[in-house]
């Protein structure tokens, strides 16, 4: 029997492998923080946005000098006139029409990205990895446009779309893909580029 001549120690194994799929296929979500972050980012775009619109769009509205004398009555008037022109329906709807744009149109481009999630290395995709079409966009931002227009509708139902909104939002920390009840409803996924 022929030995074999020994050239030392014998090697280590290999490190484990955890997730045996090949680098291309293995997806980082982008978590709950990340994705606020990039929110924050695109909340101070789009504010500045519509502030810029709105200044060449919306009339200002004259209010009555407020009233000289002690009646009551007068004065709750005044409060309502001065409240009704602090938030008109004009900048609801401007606001409501430019996020619906800002995200809609950026998720579903070639960049599948808004401009604060591009910054952050986050990507918008379908869950096989293509980029949304303008109808599965608009879907998924519904928690950030749909509150606006709720808005012009009325107090109670503004609130309740907040809130569901909030909680659709929310549910991304709870996820193991990181999905949000909007993500589900739109069939997209965000990972990390």
């Amino acid at each position: 029997m022929a030995s074999v001549p020994n050239s030392g120690p014998a090697a280590p194994p290999p490190p484990p492998v955890w997730d045996a799929r090949p680098p291309e296929m293995q997806r980082r979500y982008a978590g709950f923080w990340l994705r606020t972050v990039a929110a924050i980012i695109d909340a101070i775009i789009l504010i500045i946005i519509t502030n810029i619109i709105g200044y060449f769009l919306i009339e200002p509205i004259e209010m009555p000098p407020p009233p000289k004398t002690e009646d009551f009555d007068a004065l709750i008037t005044y409060i309502q006139q001065t409240m009704k022109a602090a938030a008109p329906i004009q900048q609801a709807i401007i606001s409501a029409v430019l996020t619906w744009g800002y995200f809609a149109f950026q998720e579903s481009s070639s960049s599948q990205a808004t401009l604060g999630k591009l910054a952050l290395g986050i990507r918008v995709s379908t869950l096989d990895g293509a980029r949304l079409n303008l109808l599965g966009a608009s879907l998924r931002a519904w928690p950030i446009y749909l509150p606006s227009v709720a808005s012009i509708i009325g107090l109670g139902i503004t609130t309740i779309v907040m809130i569901a909104a909030l909680i659709a939002c929310v549910s991304v920390a709870f996820s193991a893909r990181k999905q949000g009840i909007h993500d589900k409803m739109a069939g997209a996924v965000l990972t990390r580029i």
